[in-house]
């Protein structure tokens, strides 16, 4: 189902940059992660990525398994003391991917990501973010919706820009394996905190710009606790990485 490690990746992240309630955002983060600080900062990134493992040719891989849509709430905090960034949530549409990542620890949900998208032969338009233009992604589960962005992008900066953002990664996730035997063993058969290994990441020209997010309720979801209460903007940034796996930085089982 997953072909092995190291994979190749590529595309273009659309990153929300947005403030939530600082008592929700804690309450998200399990030990030995603490808050950074109360400020309420968090992040939401959804790009559609290229990827392709380096053990096979692209060219002989069906398509639905060279892309994906996928959809993360990253929240910053510290762990013993060092910046980083706890994914909290993580939806993918891809079985493939969201088995990849159980594997690694960012335990995602299936989803049905869509985003609006103009021609190249309409007037002033694009396939992809382009100045002047307006994009909408909107991420459902079961019929759903649960989550809904607006961007205009209005600007290009270096991506040196994005230090904001690049400064809490590499993104920490937790890995949980319930315990399914019968009778029980009485702990999960995994439980630890992994962040990924990620050699050559490059970072293209981000174009950046006014955005909106909405978050809604829905079956088995929990992101009304943290409903955006302001949109600092919106960035399309580009990038670029290899993934050769995880480290495992702290285990709950041992």
């Amino acid at each position: 189902m997953v072909p092995s490690l190291p994979w190749a990746f590529a595309g273009d992240l659309l990153v929300i940059h947005f403030r939530a309630d600082p008592k929700a955002l804690a309450a998200l983060l399990p030990a030995p992660l603490k808050q950074a600080d109360d400020s309420g900062e968090v992040f939401l990134w959804t790009p559609h990525l290229r990827c392709y493992p380096e053990s096979l040719d692209p060219a002989n891989m069906g398509p639905a398994r060279t892309h994906y849509n996928v959809c993360v709430i990253g929240v910053p905090c510290l762990l013993n003391g060092t910046r980083t960034m706890y994914s909290a949530f993580q939806w993918g549409d891809r079985d493939w991917l969201v088995a990849l990542s159980w594997f690694l620890g960012a335990c995602s949900k299936f989803a049905t990501i869509e985003q609006s998208g103009l021609h190249p032969l309409m007037p002033g338009g694009g396939q992809t973010a382009v100045l002047g233009s307006r994009l909408r992604r909107t991420v459902s589960r079961h019929g759903e919706k649960l989550v809904d962005i607006n961007f205009s992008p209005q600007h290009t900066s270096p991506s040196s820009a994005m230090d904001f953002y690049t400064r809490h990664l590499p993104l920490t996730c937790e890995r949980h394996f319930p315990d399914c035997d019968v009778p029980p063993r009485g702990r999960p058969l995994v439980h630890d905190l992994t962040q990924m290994v990620m050699t050559d990441t490059v970072f293209g020209d981000v174009l950046h710009g006014p955005a909106t997010l909405k978050f809604f309720e829905a079956d088995n979801e929990e992101l009304m606790p943290i409903q955006p209460r302001e949109v600092y903007g919106g960035y399309w940034m580009p990038m670029g990485f290899r993934l050769h796996g995880v480290r495992v930085i702290h285990d709950y089982l041992s």
